[in-house]
């Protein structure tokens, strides 16, 4: 299903600093490189740099900013605090900045990830559990956009699901599992120690991942297996957004006609009304008909692919698109 993340989670922006050193503004402009690279889904390159971003634009795009403890799992594994500056960015202003160099923005619907990971080093081939390592995961998720999900790997888990699967990037054998946890994209990471040298350390990783029923992976190296991971979810988020960031156009919003069936009662109607009003490409909604078990909206979005948004959350089940362009859904209740 598709999490509706936070939209000021989206537009904050968080660097570590050093408790005896006053922020600078190169620490607000990485900030402020996190939200852009957060919003459009490029992590290739500093887009502050690329559009020549400087000290006087903070003024425009700054709300607040403010020292933070963060907890954090140290590189021996250990519960450790960092001191972080956060810096909240206003949203409609970014979004005029994106809008303004013609670049894509991916807003606030982005799928829930369930990620299976495996790791094979000198004390063998296991899931992935240390608390290292699942800080990483969580840190860079949460740096990039994503709502990744870890698994329990409880009983019910293990009867569909073997190191092997993982292994071997068998993403049906999770399509289960995903279900379970509510996610819409599965990812797999394998995870081998080549060379355990402490002086050059030398780390393989092999990530496949489905979304909307479409395959795909990266295989990379590393000096560490925490380079991987970080490289890897960039990547996943690189592909989300290709798949669901929309470029802002001027102009008129396009009408949609939307009919959902399946709604019996004014519960139901009105959580469909207000699933379809919160979608960030959506403009206006009205409702032009009804029939029976059946509601006709009238949805302005200048975005050409509604149809996937419409059926992101899992909420609404896409049905047909008639001839004359109207979309059918069914309510997934």
């Amino acid at each position: 299903m598709a999490t509706s993340t936070a939209a000021a989670s989206l537009y904050t922006g968080e660097v570590a600093v050093e408790a005896e050193t006053r922020t600078s503004v190169a620490e607000q402009l990485e900030a402020l490189d996190r939200v852009l690279a957060r919003l459009t889904g490029r992590f290739d390159a500093s887009l502050v740099s690329e559009l020549g971003l400087g000290a006087s634009d903070l003024d425009d795009l700054v709300l607040s900013r403010q020292l933070v403890q963060r907890n954090v799992v140290d590189e021996d594994g250990e519960p450790a605090e960092s001191l972080r500056l956060q810096v909240e960015f206003d949203e409609p202003s970014i979004n005029e900045l994106l809008q303004r160099n013609n670049l894509p923005r991916w807003g606030k619907e982005r799928p829930a990830v369930l990620l299976w990971a495996v790791i094979e080093d000198d004390s063998g081939t296991r899931f992935v559990d240390d608390p290292r390592l699942e800080y990483v995961i969580r840190d860079q998720s949460e740096r990039v956009g994503l709502e990744v999900i870890r698994p329990l790997r409880d009983a019910m888990d293990l009867t569909e699901i073997s190191l092997q699967d993982v292994r071997g990037g068998f993403l049906g054998s999770a399509e289960a599992s995903a279900q379970r946890y509510g996610a819409s994209v599965i990812a797999m990471l394998d995870l081998r120690l080549q060379e355990a040298d402490p002086d050059a350390p030398w780390w393989t990783g092999r990530w496949r991942w489905r979304i909307d029923g479409q395959d795909s992976g990266l295989n990379h190296s590393a000096e560490s297996s925490e380079g991987l991971i970080r490289s890897g979810l960039e990547r996943l988020a690189s592909a989300l957004a290709a798949r669901y960031a929309v470029v802002d156009l001027a102009g008129e919003a396009s009408s949609w006609r939307v009919t959902v069936h399946g709604i019996v009662d004014e519960v139901q109607y009105a959580e469909v009304l207000r699933y379809i009003d919160n979608l960030s490409v959506v403009e206006d909604v009205r409702v032009v008909g009804a029939q029976g078990r059946q509601i006709t909206f009238e949805v302005f979005s200048g975005r050409q692919d509604i149809e996937t948004y419409l059926g992101m959350g899992g909420l609404l089940q896409p049905e047909r698109r008639a001839s004359d362009g109207q979309l059918h859904f069914r309510l997934a209740r």
